[in-house]
């Protein structure tokens, strides 16, 4: 990717995710920011400004839709892009929390196994524009 060294925040509550998606990222040459709940999201959001948000729908204390739901409101942070990841494919409300991130204002749905070809696109999509 040309513009390197942006700034990435995985918010993921599964710390082995976080740690192999930002293993991941970290050698594509940016630089990665963890979270595991979502207060954290929106205070780490808030406090470092990052390029691009990667966050899990299901968190503890808040979930994704509700963060990208507070984050879209936010001033400060209404154009960082969040891309939604999920495990979620058949438990219920799956459909309506990605729905509700949608509506919300996340740039895109992905669905966990992540390919990592895939997710380069990915990346290069939002941190490229």
């Amino acid at each position: 990717m040309q513009n390197t060294n942006k700034k990435i925040l995985i918010v993921d509550s599964n710390d082995a995710f976080r740690a192999s998606l930002g293993a991941f990222i970290k050698g594509l040459g940016h630089e990665v920011f963890e979270g595991a709940t979502g207060p954290e999201a929106i205070d780490k959001a808030s406090s470092i400004h990052p390029d691009l948000i990667m966050m899990d729908v299901r968190l503890p204390g808040m979930n994704g839709d509700d963060v990208t739901a507070r984050l879209k409101s936010n001033r400060a942070t209404r154009n960082i892009p969040v891309v939604i990841n999920t495990g979620w494919t058949t438990a219920c409300n799956v459909e309506e929390r990605v729905n509700r991130a949608l509506i919300a204002g996340a740039a895109e749905i992905l669905y966990k196994p992540l390919q990592f070809p895939m997710l380069r696109d990915v990346l290069r999509t939002y941190l490229l524009a």
